[in-house]
């Protein structure tokens, strides 16, 4: 029996330059389903090389099952300082809850940089250091891998399962949203009430598949917003829709983040607000900007959202 011979291969025999190459194939569907893969979730592209400052971030990704951002650092070569910085930085900026580093090789320093961090750091961050390997048989076409050298203790999928159980024990964002329900019941305000859960964010129905408002909240940022979040394969056209009304919408909301995101599946239009939601004192104003913020995201946004949906049926 005649058997090959498993070998490695420069990954720049594929990916020759880091941005132009390796970067679009780690956000395509196949890149990103592998990365998800050896990460044991599912991963959504939101937006590639992103400014931060005077950076620019790799990859913004999100986890469709737990909803939080992924920030992917990527290099094809040895681990440096300059790297992991980088993606400290890139993390706080998007309060992202899983911090990824892939690279060709890793420095034995950095591994234990990156173990060190999982072990100081709350339990719903995670940091994995990630060697890109580049294999193939003989002849045959190269096949890429994903070895982990670093990951949150016991990381699996059944662990990552249970932590997330675990997590309904959140107790600040759980008291927040358990809070914001009483202050609706109080004020006798007319939105349907959700379960409140440990999460950043809280839905509200416009009555469209697809569509919805998200009030949000983001410990690291201290600040609050309202959003209206398009997912469904019409959110493209449906954001384009609603910007040519800009400047008249933001004459009742104030200026808005507009973000198309057009290198992922959905768009998002964000209003914020500088309000501190882990101080328990500013709860209220944080409950009443909400409301006011939904008051006018339906005056602006519902009406154009219906006429947009009434004219593609």
């Amino acid at each position: 029996m005649n058997l090959s011979k498993l070998k490695q291969v420069d990954p720049r025999a594929q990916w020759p330059e880091e941005d132009k190459d390796f970067t679009p194939w780690l956000t395509s569907k196949g890149g990103l389903t592998m990365l998800g893969e050896t990460l044991g979730m599912e991963l959504e592209l939101e937006k590639t090389e992103v400014f931060v400052g005077n950076y620019r971030a790799d990859i913004v990704a999100k986890d469709t099952i737990t909803n939080s951002y992924i920030v992917v650092e990527n290099q094809l070569s040895q681990t440096n300082h300059d790297h992991i910085g980088k993606l400290l930085t890139y993390a706080a900026s998007f309060d992202a809850k899983t911090l990824v580093w892939i690279a060709q090789n890793f420095r034995e320093e950095h591994r234990q940089a990156v173990d060190w961090l999982n072990n100081i750091t709350m339990k719903d961050i995670d940091f994995f250091g990630i060697e890109l390997e580049l294999l193939q048989i003989g002849d045959s076409p190269f096949a890429p891998n994903f070895k982990i050298v670093s990951k949150p203790n016991e990381w699996t999928r059944s662990i990552r399962n249970e932590n997330q159980t675990r997590s309904q024990g959140d107790t600040l964002k759980l008291e927040y949203w358990t809070a914001f329900n009483d202050h609706l019941i109080n004020h006798d305000k007319p939105i349907s009430l959700r379960k409140p859960l440990p999460q950043h964010w809280y839905d509200i129905s416009v009555g469209k598949s697809g569509v919805h408002f998200s009030l949000t909240l983001r410990s690291t940022a201290k600040d609050i917003g309202c959003e209206v979040y398009m997912s469904d394969e019409t959110a493209k056209d449906l954001f384009n829709y609603l910007l040519k009304d800009k400047v008249a919408i933001e004459t009742t909301t104030g200026p808005l983040e507009w973000n198309e995101l057009p290198e992922g599946k959905a768009s998002r239009i964000i209003a914020r607000k500088k309000l501190d939601p882990t101080d328990k004192e500013k709860w209220e104003t944080c409950f009443q900007w909400y409301l006011e913020f939904v008051g006018k995201f339906k005056r602006e946004f519902v009406p154009r959202i219906k006429e947009f949906y009434s004219k593609t049926i």
